[in-house]
């Protein structure tokens, strides 16, 4: 079976260590000793959770989980901060920020353990959790889309136009909004026309849909329960 990878961000080097062995077991381990470089191995090497450290080089640990949880491809990822600072408001500074727990140093073996797998297991249920709204269903493993007693199968960009606009049921989406999340803007040629193909794409192939999925002149669209 396939470990997990798990990123640890962390300075000090015996600690680095330590955690390094003490995880490799149970987990694939990658590391990085500031911020900056955890940020782009964060992005580049999807682990599946993040240990981070508050007091780091470059860039401290607040603002590196602020950039991780800001950006499209790093955002789902759980962050556990492992940190000395462990005042109140140390902790609430780091739970406002997103991070998903804070474990004071010195932590328990077992404790970290438990906690990183709860974290992992509670974040793959909710990624793969199924989006329901009156006839529609979107299987998130599967990536199959259901409507009624008809299977359809959509693109992979579709698929993903589609489940957006049903996660966010009822808002007004703009186009932008579905460009930057779909996209992460790193194709230039995509533009609002991309989008409304793609719009007409599922509603030819989802015929009953297109009551649902509503167009807002000169902003964007909204999936209507």
């Amino acid at each position: 079976m396939e470990k997990h990878r798990i990123l640890i961000i962390e300075d000090n080097p015996d600690t680095l260590k330590f955690l390094e062995v003490m995880l490799k077991n149970h987990y694939d381990v990658v590391t990085a000793e500031n911020g900056v470089i955890g940020v782009d191995h964060a992005r580049n090497k999807s682990p599946a959770l993040i240990l981070l450290d508050i007091m780091l080089p470059v860039l401290n640990g607040y603002d590196t989980c602020s950039l991780l949880k800001k950006d499209n491809k790093t955002k789902n990822i759980p962050i556990i901060f492992l940190s000395a600072k462990n005042s109140v408001q140390d902790i609430t500074e780091g739970l406002k920020l997103g991070a998903d727990d804070y474990i004071p140093k010195p932590f328990e073996y077992k404790e970290l353990l438990a906690r990183i797998e709860t974290r992992i297991t509670r974040n793959q249920e909710t990624l793969n959790q199924p989006v329901v709204i009156g006839d529609l269903k979107i299987d998130m493993a599967s990536r199959k889309v259901f409507y009624g007693d008809s299977i359809t199968n959509l693109t992979v960009t579709e698929f993903d136009i589609l489940r957006h606009l049903a996660i966010k049921a009822g808002n007004i989406i703009s186009r932008e909004e579905i460009i930057k999340e779909i996209w992460d803007n790193q194709n230039k040629k995509t533009n609002d026309r991309t989008i409304d193909v793609h719009i007409r794409a599922i509603r030819k192939k989802i015929p009953e849909i297109s009551k649902h999925i509503i167009s807002i002149y000169g902003v964007g669209y909204k999936y209507e329960k």
